[in-house]
């Protein structure tokens, strides 16, 4: 089975607001950052319904109503506070954003080159580097709306791998 490696757009960064639950753990050891509360402040927006600031992901509410129908696992969602840079205030004055989510990948992959191991079996997986992998199944939801500013990387099994 092929697994999908998903690089959204950035469209911001994580704001001020946002409450790291293991900072000092990321201060002192370099550890991956455990989030409960994100706060993303937009300084442009392509129009992508999924987008990123690593290690974080977030999705339209029209986008996060499709998975939700469907029957994928592996996923969570969140609120999210959403504020706009002095910049995208300036560049897009009469542009309004759509609702958005977090998703929160609960599967787990580890991923090397142009393969994986180690995959839980879940639809949404964050990979041991901080990649959003998605299985067939979540893909081809999330084609049904825009991401054309995503890149997306198809990744074999590890003894498929050449």
């Amino acid at each position: 089975m092929y697994l999908y490696m998903l690089e959204p757009e950035v469209a911001g960064e994580i704001g001020e607001n946002t409450i790291y639950d293991n900072f000092e753990d990321i201060r002192y050891t370099g550890a991956k950052p455990e989030i409960s509360k994100l706060h993303f402040i937009f300084s442009g927006w392509l129009g992508d319904d999924i987008i990123e600031s690593t290690p974080c992901f977030i999705v339209t509410e029209e986008l996060k109503r499709k998975i939700e129908e469907s029957k994928l696992v592996g996923y969570e969602f969140q609120s999210v506070e959403i504020s706009l840079s002095d910049e995208f205030i300036e560049m897009y004055p009469e542009r309004e954003l759509p609702k958005f989510k977090r998703l929160i990948p609960k599967g787990r992959v580890a991923i090397k080159y142009e393969s994986y191991t180690e995959w839980t079996g879940e639809d949404f997986n964050f990979s041991d580097k901080s990649y959003l992998v998605v299985s067939q199944k979540a893909l081809d939801i999330i084609n049904e709306f825009n991401i054309d500013n995503c890149d997306i990387y198809k990744l074999s099994p590890k003894e498929d791998a050449k």
